[in-house]
């Protein structure tokens, strides 16, 4: 995987990912249709309409990768500051951190296959430091690695102190990485505890069904009942998508 060029921003789904999402949708369709209308043909409609949540999966999976790009990142930021701070300059920072990021991640990881990239685009001449940050911002889709190409590019251009101004950028960077991290780590919990609300009418119609089903029956069995469940589902459907619009966070 040395020198692969990744677009973030169009990461295809991995296997494990696309059998996740297969593997919700079939669960999902067979918990609408089953326990709610006593149907595999309304199982299989609702698996099929599920199935046009593809792109919104998608997007969730590119910004945990993301994500984890970011985390990686900040170790990145903390390194190059250490080797511009010692004399070094922005192509000899990114070899050096080569070695730094190689004690705590793999070489498949992320930030491993970007400075194998960048280095590799340094030393063959191509492009500058400058377009090479500019590049991984891009491609990453990573606010704050654009902000830091932009102060480096700045620095260089007006002949300010690099050393002070790459430190304090870091600085800075990392805080609002910490800050967001910190943030999401919090709103995880609520997040669960959300879906747990969300799945309830499940798991309360699933015991009805196990314990009363003679109950339930008209639900199932007049035409009534099954609008009065269509309705249900309806709600609970806008519910869950509210649930996760709320729970998006950006900073």
């Amino acid at each position: 995987m040395t020198n692969t060029v990744i677009n973030y921003m169009e990461l295809p789904l991995r296997g494990k990912e696309k059998a996740i999402f297969f593997l919700c949708i079939i669960t999902a369709g067979l918990a609408v249709g089953i326990l709610f209308y006593d149907s595999l043909a309304v199982s299989a409609v609702t698996a099929a309409l599920l199935l046009m949540a593809m792109p919104q999966y998608k997007e969730k999976v590119v910004r945990k990768h993301q994500q984890e790009l970011l985390m990686q990142f900040k170790d990145l930021l903390y390194s190059i500051s250490a080797s511009v701070s010692s004399g070094r300059n922005m192509a000899d920072a990114l070899a050096e951190s080569k070695f730094f990021c190689g004690s705590s991640y793999e070489k498949s990881d992320y930030i491993m296959i970007e400075l194998d990239h960048m280095t590799a685009m340094l030393s063959n001449g191509n492009e500058t430091d400058t377009e090479v940050l500019y590049d991984f911002a891009r491609r990453s889709g990573l606010s704050d690695a654009e902000d830091f190409a932009r102060v480096y590019e700045n620095c260089k251009a007006s002949g300010a102190n690099l050393n002070h101004a790459i430190e304090e950028a870091v600085r800075i960077i990392g805080d609002k990485i910490e800050l967001e991290n910190e943030l999401k780590s919090q709103l995880a919990q609520k997040i669960f505890e959300g879906r747990i609300v969300g799945a309830s009418p499940f798991l309360i119609v699933l015991m009805i069904r196990l314990t009363a089903p003679d109950y339930i029956k008209p639900m199932t069995e007049s035409t009534q009942g099954l609008i009065i469940t269509t309705i249900a589902v309806g709600l609970m459907a806008v519910s869950l998508l509210m649930t996760e619009r709320i729970n998006k966070i950006e900073i």
